[in-house]
């Protein structure tokens, strides 16, 4: 019996949902099974290739991870200044040409910055922090933060004027708090003080502290404590590995977490307890190595929030330098791998004035993110798996005559389709606006399953959807 009418496949809106998150049966129609290297959202509906990386400035350190990243914004605009760690050195950017503006610092540490009081300072947790105004020398005595009497400590925040410093190797519980600002300065020897966050409560040691302006989140790797500015509440025992996951935005603020209740993911939390926004990716997440779980690191464009995951192995796929990506105002999640290994991000407001997000990679360059068409000179692989096609019911057999596909920009753009549990088939590539596909092989069974892949490095394609217009149905029990 011949279907009359054309069956279409044109809103994927709900982004990826794994096979380990949601059965054949009750995934969305609007959903994608895998999606590396795509979005949902550019427009909206249709399945488009993300945009690249590129180099920015000269390489900081040949050959050498890059540890710490920061653009300092000073009240006078010609101390901005854009900061990266690498070895034994902090560096900056000036005129496209990263040099060293700190040096003997012990090396491959972990580096955090923190702005405050037109001031910029680094922490890494075993040499003593300096400050810098963004010209002439750093301090390491002195000047509005008070840096030579600041603890050394791993993480830092503001709150109600005082600045919190926290993961201190020698007291790895305990948070301490500057004086109030006075005159546009802080002291750390007259007005501050410090309290325990719940010692040896077995949630392990602080790992991060974040703070909204009206109260800080501290973390532990199982933790998760609220503080604003007199009392502290355990919120969670859902804590967070790595302070470079926490990322703090309008919405709220959203982190990795690897191991305890509730079990590995990325959750959410406006202060309260936090909800997992990761259930649509279960079988990805679970991919990522513990090993990795402390250098899981995140940024957010104000749009999507993004985490670097190491490397993961899915379906026996090792997908190198993996991103997962949660969309803010859709909800919905996307799968990503770069040719670079990123390891710290930060915002960056350029000399033209433009807001963009920039990355330290692992072989001692920062990148711009989300710029240019390929990663930093190489071909963007893409591929886009499908939720299984019925037509009609699941138990009737169907006959596939004919497949048309819309697409703009399709440069390297290929479809596949597989009957069942079987292997993927190319159809051909997809060359045209709207290219018909009728001449191909009659593909019969219950449940189709389509796919397009691409290694581009010209304008990112966009799939807007698929049509079938000659479809068989020959019924149950065939």
């Amino acid at each position: 019996m011949k279907l009359d009418a054309p069956y279409t496949l044109v809103d994927f809106t709900a982004g990826v949902i794994d096979d380990l998150s949601v059965s054949d049966s009750l995934l969305p129609r609007n959903a994608v099974r895998k999606g590396m290297n795509v979005m949902f959202d550019r427009p909206r509906g249709s399945v488009t290739q993300r945009l690249g990386t590129t180099q920015l400035g000269t390489t900081v350190s040949a050959g050498n991870t890059i540890t710490g990243l920061h653009n300092f914004r000073s009240s006078t605009t010609a101390n901005h200044q854009l900061l990266a760690s690498a070895t034994t050195a902090i560096y900056n950017l000036s005129g496209g040409v990263w040099g060293a503006t700190v040096s003997g610092l012990t090396t491959g540490l972990k580096t955090r910055f923190l702005t405050y009081l037109d001031a910029v300072v680094f922490l890494n947790g075993t040499d003593a922090p300096q400050s810098w105004t963004g010209t002439g020398a750093w301090l390491a005595g002195g000047g509005n933060l008070d840096v030579a009497n600041m603890q050394r400590g791993r993480y830092a925040a503001v709150l109600n004027t005082r600045m919190q410093v926290t993961g201190v190797t020698a007291n790895p519980d305990t948070v301490y708090e500057s004086s109030l600002e006075a005159s546009g300065a802080i002291s750390w020897t007259s007005g501050n003080r410090n309290f325990r966050v719940n010692p040896n409560d077995g949630n392990g040691n602080i790992t991060s502290i974040k703070s909204n302006g009206k109260l800080s989140l501290i973390f532990k790797e199982r933790g998760m404590y609220r503080y604003d500015g007199n009392e502290l509440q355990h919120i969670a025992n859902i804590g967070t590995p790595s302070h470079e996951s926490v990322v703090n935005d309008d919405n709220g603020i959203t982190y990795f977490f690897g191991t305890g209740a509730n079990g590995v993911g990325f959750y959410r939390t406006s202060a309260g307890y936090p909800s997992k926004i990761s259930r649509f990716i279960t079988r990805w997440t679970e991919a990522i190595a513990p090993s990795f779980y402390g250098d899981v690191s995140g940024l957010t464009n104000g749009q999507k929030i993004f985490w670097s995951v190491g490397s993961v192995s899915v379906n026996d796929i090792t997908y190198s330098n993996a991103w997962y990506v949660w969309n803010i105002a859709d909800e919905t999640m996307e799968l990503r791998n770069y040719q670079d290994r990123f390891r710290v991000f930060s915002s960056y407001i350029d000399g033209s004035g433009n807001l963009t997000v920039v990355g330290g990679d692992a072989d001692g360059m920062v990148q711009t993110i989300n710029s240019g068409n390929t990663d930093n000179g190489s071909a963007i692989n893409s591929e886009c798996e499908f939720g299984p096609l019925y037509f009609t019911t699941r138990g009737r057999t169907k006959v596939v005559n004919e497949i048309i596909t819309y697409a703009e920009h399709f440069q390297g753009l290929k479809l596949h389709l597989k009957v069942g549990g079987g292997r993927y088939k190319e159809i051909g590539p997809i060359n045209e606006t709207e290219k018909i596909f009728s001449n191909i092989e009659k593909f019969r069974g219950k449940a189709f399953h389509l796919k397009i892949t691409a290694v581009n490095s010209g304008t990112p394609f966009k799939l807007d959807g698929f049509e079938f217009n000659d479809l068989d149905d020959e019924g149950y029990g065939k």
